[in-house]
């Protein structure tokens, strides 16, 4: 019996559920889809180190995206809980028992909850698919042991949402069996409104401006910081935009109601009047809206920045190829490439010193990057290495010689020498050169315009050079290090992309639950206004106007905390504000689509149904 009223119950409030369950079937996805990859035993195996990075950025990814779910599902269900209270009490004045309610309210959780790790289990397993087939192209890592299925991803999906899922219940019943039965039945009529208290307002505006500004310091000095900082900007931003909104909102509000010949025209005070009953309550969940959304666009712009970067950070390697006595195969491969310098150098390697000519340094001058930056290498420009000095021993062990030994180590063989930086270089006369008793090598360096466009063959000039050393060194190749950037930036950015698509779904199911949970109180509102003569089209604007204002609130402060954010990123990316401009766009667009569907849900629940 309460089964079928417990199905009953969901069915004939659908609407409110799809809602919490878009939001959930998004995240367990997506969720699920990061463990796909961290867990794909078999493909790890074949691809490692080249896949590491990317399952360190999808770890990361699901720990985050595991944290704000709880956040979401705690915040989505009491809402939930809010907007049915009155229907609990009626059940309960009919003479059910509160024992049979709290079972209903838990079957229904429990339903939601299955449901929703079902549909995101069947969907995460079709972009676990995509995810792999991308990142395969991307990475260049062709591969018949990946899967898009893996029972033990599945696993810690279901046990991680089933906990999540089981607390949400407890928390759920523990809120009702507390709830007086004149509370469920007259929640409606209940004020929001909090007994005003200027100077405690002042200083929490004051407080939360103050977090909020060593946030913002941390951010933009991260490069001194470090990693403390991270950790100061999330303890100091978070509270400060909640106590933001608490502070500020009732008071903006109720300062514009003051404006008489603002508020007095048409019906903005009722509007106003709307906001004001709502602030203290709305404070909190703007909040939260804001920090989902300065995640959700962060993990976006920055996805983005990093894979169109990508090129950019391949340019520390400058030499393309680097060669030793190139054997036909290779040769031939070189020769099909469009070069824009091919140089030959005659090298010596003795007692952990490598030797070059002097001479053909003159001709073919050695490069380097300027002396500058050097938390960013790529940003140095390249310059030819003017009077090396004859005889003298480089070390990367020498201070001041870090730039010019780098330069050295590009010429080193990759392939077959144990430790290109731990090696010394010399620069000699052609005669002393003669004279030392060791192997000559043809060092053929090249250089092209455009490496992307021509990877194809340097991936296979790097998989001839492993086929004749097997026993191949772990120095990276210029190939190497084009996996390896090329699967952080693909995994940012996949990372970034889902992660912000989770983060906008929740934030924006948050604020629709919150706007429709209060709806019901408002029916009573609105149909005297409708009652007393004021127009449909009066009422559609004014609440059009007030959900726009609870939209657009949380999303500047968001927008701020981006550009802001953004500012700590240039540690890795020179101007993360260059890429910034498609995501807001596509950000706008869908966040403007909620508030169009949230208006039409609340115009549906508070205005009469007939038209005029």
């Amino acid at each position: 019996m309460m089964l079928k009223l417990s199905l009953t119950s969901v069915k004939k409030r659908w609407q409110d559920y799809l809602v919490l369950m878009m939001g959930l079937m998004i995240s367990i996805a997506i969720f699920y889809m990061f463990q796909t990859l961290s867990l794909n035993s078999d493909f790890l195996k074949e691809n490692i180190p080249a896949i590491q990075m990317v399952v360190f950025v999808f770890q990361l990814g699901a720990i985050l995206l595991g944290m704000i779910t709880v956040v979401y599902i705690l915040y989505a269900n009491s809402f939930l809980l809010s907007m049915r209270k009155k229907e609990y009490g009626m059940y309960m004045m009919l003479g059910a028992k509160k024992r049979k309610i709290s079972q209903m309210i838990a079957i229904e959780t429990i339903f939601i909850g299955l449901l929703s790790m079902v549909i995101g289990g069947l969907v995460g397993t079709g972009l676990a698919q995509v995810m792999g087939n991308y990142l395969s192209k991307a990475i260049d890592l062709p591969s018949k042991t990946y899967v898009a299925f893996v029972p033990m991803a599945l696993l810690v999906t279901v046990i991680f949402f089933g906990i999540l899922f089981i607390i949400t219940t407890i928390i759920n019943v523990t809120k009702f069996r507390k709830t007086r039965t004149l509370d469920l039945l007259y929640s409606e009529g209940q004020s929001e409104r909090r007994k005003k208290r200027p100077m405690i307002t002042v200083i929490k505006m004051i407080i939360s401006l103050v977090l909020i500004g060593i946030g913002y310091y941390c951010m933009m000095n991260m490069e001194s910081l470090q990693l403390i900082g991270v950790f100061i900007a999330i303890f100091t931003i978070t509270p400060g935009t909640f106590l933001f909104f608490g502070s500020l909102v009732p008071v903006v509000v109720s300062w514009i109601k003051g404006m008489e010949r603002y508020s007095s025209k048409g019906i903005r005070i009722f509007t106003l009047s709307q906001l004001s009953f709502k602030a203290s309550s709305l404070a909190r969940v703007l909040g939260l809206v804001t920090m989902l959304l300065a995640l959700s666009l962060g993990a976006v712009t920055v996805g983005q920045a990093f894979k169109n970067f990508s090129e950019d950070i391949l340019k520390v390697t400058y030499n393309d190829v680097v060669t030793y006595n190139a054997t036909k195969e290779i040769q031939n491969e070189i020769d099909q490439l469009d070069t824009k310098e091919k140089i030959h150098y005659k090298s010596k390697t003795k007692d952990g010193t490598t030797y070059f000519v002097a001479s053909e340094f003159e001709k073919a001058p050695l490069l380097m990057q300027e002396e500058g930056n050097v938390e960013n290498p790529f940003m140095n420009p390249i310059v030819p290495v003017k009077n090396l000095k004859v005889d003298h021993e480089y070390s990367s062990q020498t201070k001041g010689e870090y730039y010019i030994t780098h330069a050295f180590s590009q010429l080193a063989d990759s392939y077959s020498t144990e430790n290109i930086f731990a090696l010394t270089y010399k620069v000699v006369s052609q005669e002393t050169f003669n004279s030392i008793e060791a192997k000559q090598n043809d060092v053929q360096v090249v250089r092209v315009e455009d490496y992307m466009a021509q990877v194809d063959h340097f991936k296979k000039i790097h998989e001839l050079e492993k086929a004749r050393n097997p026993k191949a060194a772990s120095n990276m190749s210029k190939y190497d290090m084009y996996q390896s950037v090329q699967g952080m930036a693909s995994g940012f950015m996949f990372m970034g992309f889902f992660l912000g698509f989770a983060f906008l779904a929740m934030l924006a199911s948050c604020l629709m639950f919150k706007i429709l949970s209060g709806a019901y109180q408002d029916v009573a509102r609105y149909d005297m206004l409708h009652k007393i003569g004021v127009r449909r089209s009066l009422l559609v604007k004014s609440l059009s106007k007030e959900i726009f204002i609870i939209f657009l609130v949380p999303a500047l402060l968001g927008v701020v905390h981006v550009l802001v954010g953004l500012k700590m990123f240039t540690i890795f990316i020179p101007n993360p504000y260059e890429y910034i401009a498609l995501p807001f766009a596509v950000y706008s667009v869908v966040y403007f689509i909620y508030y169009l569907v949230t208006t039409q849900l609340y115009k549906n629940i508070v205005l009469p149904k007939t038209k005029e």
